[in-house]
């Protein structure tokens, strides 16, 4: 609800407004009537100090010198009258001097009331004196206070409302002066008074559309001046909002409204000063571009040659804002003639175009450098024959965070993250994000004093990354952000910027390598591996079309009877030159590029073909990397596999490795697999990251160990390793799962995990891997026949 003050407030400005109209508003443009009124309140501030001060002296003396006892009434009244005069004139004319008005409702305020006193003073005159006066007197009161009257209508003719106001006033007094007289002489008297008020009004306001007419004429006549100067000024630019003219001394001569608005001062203040001074007044110096504008400016005033385009920074009535000036020399024929031009506020524009400059140099979700800005400085920094070293700094398992808890997290994540580095940089340090989560540091060797070895470098970088070690709080909770780095430098690493960008990351992919939360540098045998990395994702991507890649099975078999339960089909690359290539040398790979996908969907096919030509009780189980888990409808896919080729989902068992435990969306893939009633397998167990907690949360049905536990068991043969293989098989146990001993190659080997009660057992002293087409042999050869337990199948 709106302050009852400010109501009343503002009803009488609009009160004061609407008396203060001409009556031939109603077509006129808010500019156009703020101009008019200003042309009519400065013809106010010429005339009413000089007319109402000299009639106060005037109607002061006659009161004084009437032949009247009015006691106190005379001198009382007299005072008022040239008191209120004195001060209502000096108040017009200061705003005669200043030329430009300030504030137009304060101003007509101020009028309306100077004219309500004067009224009021008038009439309060005749009401007192009249009475007491002989006949004689009273036509000279009367004659002076009609005289009073039209004295007063002059100066206010171009304001209707007041007119009318004043006219009201004085009349009333008048009235109820006459009304005294005997007789019917008071009705002739008013009668007259009447008639002569109304031909005053009526002369005034004829006299007022006159004045009025003219008053827009030069409006009109200023903007078609302006109009024609804009076109003739040789300028091209048709964007421009103010015209400035000095003459040859650089003086301002001509000083138009829309330059005294735009400035925010008088027209009187603005006459008589340089352009360079007029400028310098509103703030054009206080920056040291405003500083350079300024210089050139003078420059071209002193040489004499145009200019334009000069953007000044101002401030106008407390407010910054930004110009465009141009100009040129004027041709002429006036010995006075100086410099000419036009004047544009380009505030919201320039605003907008700094805007846009930010966005291409930062990144809107950190604030840092982005890619874009980041590469520019560095290249400066090159350009300098600096010797300069690049870090590449990516978050560990940052989609994990993303997945679980959402990207609004992730992006707060970001933003506290760089922070962090920001906080921790020197003056001499760059900063900037790459995209995603990667990040990039650079600094050259000022930022030492006396650089000696690698070490220092490696120190610094230490440094940025223990800014991390401090766990983050977000969404009530404290998440703990690690983070792997990768630096190179150049000289010593790279030739080019391209080629630093390049060997840092390569360092981080080495660092990912390791372990990640791990700073690694840049060496020559990282460019091999990459070349390498790259030849083999191309022989890849021909072996995909070529299909080059085969199935071997190893079989499984019962560690209590020695009856097959199962085999386990290794993938093999059948290369037209390196010959057979193991998954260790190309699954990384085929990982990273997702070509994994493709040939994991390959290997899911032609395992579950192979298993419909085995015995109905035998299952086949398919070594799944995460990447196939985290591809899209990668359940779906599995479902339909198994449609196509006739294969019951009871025969079918998914191995994941054991680090897959940590992520709760994988955990979320498999038990929707393991709802379709597939049975799901732990490989390698032991070599990773789960816990006994983490193993009783997945629909897990076998456990897989990994042959690290076993190969020491003929080497030694303490009783601790037994006890730690025990221990293992004991908690499968426990949970209800079935264990696989993986890499069994000797007959002790084979006595010890039956020992321990392991289930089954895998590995060359059972047999190699064969063909598919090998199997019914296989197993044929086997006492007992086909087994009752089932096949294994992966991408190992």
């Amino acid at each position: 609800m709106d302050d009852p003050a400010a109501l009343r407030r503002r009803r009488v400005e609009t009160s004061v407004r609407k008396l203060g109209r001409s009556g031939s508003e109603q077509h006129l443009s808010d500019y156009d009537r703020r101009r008019l009124l200003d042309r009519r309140l400065r013809f106010t501030a010429r005339v009413l100090p000089w007319s109402f001060l000299t009639a106060a002296v005037a109607l002061s003396a006659i009161v004084v010198l009437l032949p009247v006892d009015a006691g106190w009434f005379s001198f009382a009244w007299s005072s008022v009258m040239l008191l209120s005069s004195a001060g209502f004139s000096v108040y017009w004319l200061r705003r005669a001097r200043l030329g430009v008005s300030e504030s137009q409702t304060a101003e007509l305020v101020v009028l309306t009331v100077e004219i309500v006193v004067w009224g009021l003073l008038l009439a309060c005159l005749a009401l007192v004196l009249f009475p007491m006066l002989e006949p004689g007197d009273e036509l000279v009161l009367s004659s002076t206070l009609i005289g009073g009257i039209a004295v007063g209508v002059f100066p206010t003719m171009m304001f209707r409302g007041i007119t009318v106001v004043w006219i009201s006033l004085v009349g009333a007094g008048l009235v109820g002066a006459f009304w005294t007289e005997p007789g019917t002489s008071r009705y002739v008297l008013i009668g007259v008074l009447v008639i002569f008020l109304g031909s005053l009004y009526s002369g005034t306001l004829l006299l007022a559309n006159l004045f009025e007419r003219r008053l827009r004429a030069e409006l009109i006549a200023e903007d078609e001046r302006d109009l024609v100067e804009l076109l003739l000024n040789d300028l091209e630019d048709g964007a421009q909002d103010w015209l400035w003219e000095t003459d040859s001394r650089g003086i301002a001569s001509t000083v138009s409204y829309r330059f005294a608005e735009q400035v925010g001062l008088p027209a009187a203040k603005i006459r008589g000063r340089t352009m360079h001074e007029i400028l310098i007044g509103i703030g054009a110096s206080r920056t040291d571009a405003g500083r350079k504008s300024l210089a050139l400016l003078a420059a071209n005033f002193d040489a004499g040659t145009a200019f334009r385009d000069l953007t000044l920074q101002v401030v106008v009535r407390g407010d910054t804002r930004w110009w465009s000036m141009s100009g040129h020399p004027g041709n002429g024929e006036r010995s006075d003639y100086g410099w000419r031009g036009v004047g544009s506020d380009i505030t919201h524009s320039y605003h907008q175009r700094q805007n846009i400059l930010r966005l291409a140099e930062v990144d809107s979700l950190t604030g840092l450098r982005n890619r874009y800005s980041f590469n520019a400085q560095l290249s400066s920094r090159l350009r300098d024959g600096r010797r300069v070293w690049l870090a590449i700094l990516d978050l560990d398992n940052f989609k994990s965070i993303n997945d679980r808890l959402g990207h609004h997290v992730g992006d707060d994540v970001l933003r506290d993250v760089a922070s962090r580095l920001h906080s921790v940089l020197r003056s001499n340090e760059i900063c900037g994000r790459l995209g995603g989560d990667e990040f990039a540091i650079a600094f050259d060797d000022i930022a030492f004093d006396d650089i000696g070895n690698a070490d220092e470098v490696q120190e610094r970088f230490q440094t940025i990354l223990d800014a991390f070690q401090r766990p983050f709080s977000l969404v009530g909770n404290e998440i703990r952000i690690r983070a792997s780095l990768g630096y190179g430098s150049m000289p010593d690493d790279a030739d080019s910027l391209e080629d630093l960008v390049i060997v840092a990351d390569l360092a981080l992919y080495h660092a990912k390598e390791s372990g990640r939360n791990q700073i690694r540098a840049f060496d020559a045998t990282l460019r091999d591996r990459a070349t390498g990395r790259a030849r083999a994702l191309l022989d890849l991507r021909r072996a995909l079309i070529d299909e080059e890649f085969e199935l071997v099975y190893q079989p499984q078999v019962s560690a209590a009877t020695g009856v097959v339960v199962g085999f386990e089909a290794l993938l093999r690359w059948n290369h037209p030159t390196s010959g057979l290539v193991s998954p260790g040398d190309f699954i990384s790979v085929a990982e990273e590029t997702g070509l994994i996908v493709p040939i994991g969907a390959g290997v899911l096919r032609a395992a579950c073909t192979a298993a419909t030509t085995w015995p109905e009780d035998i299952r086949v189980a398919v070594n799944v990397s995460q990447v196939q888990l985290r591809s899209s409808r990668y359940v779906e896919s599995v479902r339909r596999t198994l449609n196509e080729v006739n294969l019951d989902p009871s025969r079918l068992e998914i191995e994941v490795t054991e680090s897959l435990v940590i992520d709760d969306a994988d955990r979320d893939v498999l038990v929707q697999l393991s709802a379709l009633g597939i049975a799901i397998a732990m490989d390698d167990f032991g070599t990773g990251f789960s816990s006994v907690a983490s193993l009783a949360r997945l629909p897990l049905d076998r456990l897989k160990i990994d042959r690290a536990f076993v190969a020491p068991l003929d080497a030694d043969p303490s009783s601790s390793r037994f006890a730690v293989l025990r221990a293992v098989i004991a908690i499968a146990k426990s949970l209800g799962l079935d264990t696989v001993a993986e890499g069994v190659e000797t007959d002790r080997q084979r006595a010890i995990v039956t020992e321990c009660g392991c289930d089954v057992i895998q590995g060359y002293l059972e047999g190699v891997p064969i063909r598919a087409a090998e199997i019914p042999d296989y197993l044929n050869r086997r006492l007992g026949g086909p087994s009752r337990r089932g096949v294994a199948a992966t991408t190992e």
